[in-house]
């Protein structure tokens, strides 16, 4: 069940935590995503007897949506703050697109702390080409048409067979895209495009690059570069998936996660 923290003046964010007693993994969603991105994660997790948390971020979902500017700084300090809140000491960063430059923050600012980072449909920084679409979805956003918004996230989010074979799937992902208030996801947004990575070879834990096969967003050459940056690191790939892969294939990208995780226990004692 879902309880509020604070995690500074007037700011609470919602969050979902099992309050197990294993290993903790943190998932940070993405743009217009929320802790429900993270479903089948989490309860691969608690099947696995660990600890996932996940929670809103600062204007998304059912967290509080003070006035902006957001940032990624910001965003990372949240985080980091809601840990110590629940009492947590070690944890596993687990983050997608925008939620992974997050959890890389995190990382650096957690230090020894952090166990493990693996990012999902991250990027050191955005391709140049994507500042144009940032730009459109503010726009679109304070003109309050969420329903376009949806409907442009659905075609890079889910590729385009699941899109043909599961209108289920489809119409409930546009749902949750379109359900994002405006000015607040316009202004996740603003903090989005300029976000970057802080230097993941500064890192000492160990590090996944995932993504989909079918990513337009953040192809595999992608998560290549991140742990080329890092000089160490694995990379994994989703086949058939696209930029929204834990919610298009969730068994799939559950078990390359996870078992990612359990293997990485030898050097970060996960």
């Amino acid at each position: 069940m879902a309880r509020r923290i604070e995690v500074g003046p007037g700011v609470a964010l919602s969050c979902e935590d099992s309050g197990r007693d294993g290993p903790a993994v943190l998932f940070i969603h993405g743009l217009g995503g929320s802790a429900n991105s993270w479903l089948a994660q989490t309860e691969a997790c608690r099947a696995r007897g660990w600890r996932p948390i996940s929670f809103d971020m600062r204007g998304a979902g059912r967290s509080e949506r003070p006035p902006g500017p957001y940032s990624v700084e910001g965003w990372a300090t949240d985080a980091v703050d809601l840990l110590d809140a629940l009492g947590v000491d070690e944890v596993a960063l687990v983050g997608h697109s925008v939620g992974s430059m997050v959890a890389e923050h995190a990382a650096h600012r957690l230090g020894d702390r952090a166990t493990a980072l693996a990012v999902i449909g991250g990027a050191l920084a955005w391709r140049p080409e994507a500042a144009s679409v940032f730009i459109e979805r503010i726009e679109l956003a304070m003109a309050g048409r969420m329903d376009e918004i949806a409907a442009m996230v659905a075609a890079t989010g889910l590729s385009q067979s699941r899109r043909d074979d599961d209108p289920r799937l489809l119409g409930l992902f546009r749902e949750a895209i379109a359900s994002n208030d405006p000015v607040a996801y316009a202004e996740c947004t603003r903090a989005t495009a300029p976000a970057r990575m802080l230097g993941p070879a500064a890192l000492s834990c160990p590090l996944l690059a995932m993504c989909g096969s079918e990513d337009p967003v953040t192809p595999p050459v992608t998560a290549q570069a991140i742990v080329a940056e890092a000089g160490s690191g694995e990379t994994a790939v989703v086949e058939g998936s696209a930029h929204w892969c834990a919610v298009e294939d969730p068994a799939q990208t559950s078990d390359l996660l996870l078992g990612w995780l359990a293997k990485s226990a030898l050097e970060s004692q996960f």
